[in-house]
């Protein structure tokens, strides 16, 4: 089977994601907005699915794997909500002007998170779709916690490097230098594994082109006039649209993908009439 030891690589993403999110989600849990638990659980227990999918096919626990396959249809939509409840509190929040990064770099976070539902959309319908190719099938589900990697990952540059440290408005800027380290360390683990598996490792590659589509849309597009005036749109939206309409991708995709993938039904032979 392939990537025998990727549920360890998924671990450490988790362990990230922890260490990430702990000053700013985890240790305050009680103080947060509803957005902020709609987006942690969900993406928290997808991570955790990818990861028991991988262990189980490797135990050869198939049973077990494809149950909690086809419980990843389900969970997708409450993903993509999760991702939609972020841009619904990222809009509020520019429109209420409640924080300088937030004002600074709304336009950024609001591609940067449409791409990263786009990501999600593209590689989880086509892990559907070629769920009977091991290969394909793994690694584009393998992609998933990787769209995700990077923004505990930049919270964690940004507390342990001293150069990417904010200590102050003059150094808000670095907010956006941490985010694009850390997917430029999302392409170098995605470059590492083309490396060892070059041709079957191109489901990694689409999710690559996802995330340099975010860094240069979000490096470049700060101070974007038709993206703040989105964002503004979005912020007056009541939240169950923002968050409805998430779901309802979500769910498109779960149904989509997975009648793509079922095996092609026989023709029936026409029956012979008696003469």
């Amino acid at each position: 089977m392939p990537y025998p030891h990727a549920h360890v690589y998924v671990l450490v993403v988790m362990g990230v994601i922890v260490a990430g999110f702990w000053p700013s989600y985890f240790a305050v849990w009680g103080s947060v907005p509803w957005q902020f638990h709609a987006h942690g659980v969900a993406a928290s227990i997808w991570v955790a699915m990818v990861a028991a999918q991988s262990w189980t096919v490797h135990r050869a626990r198939l049973a077990l794997h494809r149950a909690v396959g086809k419980s990843s249809l389900f969970l997708f939509p409450f993903l993509i909500a999760g991702l939609a409840a972020i841009i619904d509190v990222t809009g509020k929040g520019y429109v209420a002007a409640d924080g300088p990064v937030r004002t600074m770099f709304g336009a950024s976070f609001l591609i940067g998170l449409a791409l990263a539902i786009a990501a999600y959309v593209t590689v989880y319908y086509r892990a559907l779709k070629y769920r009977r190719k091991v290969w394909v099938h793994s690694g584009y589900l393998l992609a998933t916690p990787l769209i995700l990697f990077e923004s505990p990952f930049s919270r964690l540059l940004g507390t342990y490097l001293p150069a990417l440290s904010v200590g102050g408005p003059e150094d808000f800027h670095l907010v956006m230098v941490s985010i694009l380290w850390a997917m430029a360390a999302e392409l170098a683990v995605i470059a590492a594994i083309w490396l060892r598996y070059r041709d079957r490792a191109k489901p990694f590659l689409v999710a690559a082109c996802f995330i340099v589509a975010q860094m240069l849309t979000m490096g470049l597009m700060a101070d974007s006039a038709l993206l703040q005036s989105l964002l503004v749109v979005i912020g007056r939206l009541p939240s169950a649209v923002v968050v409805l309409s998430g779901f309802a991708v979500g769910a498109l995709t779960s149904w989509a993908g997975w009648n793509a993938g079922k095996r092609p039904t026989a023709p029936v032979a026409p029956v012979a009439q008696p003469t």
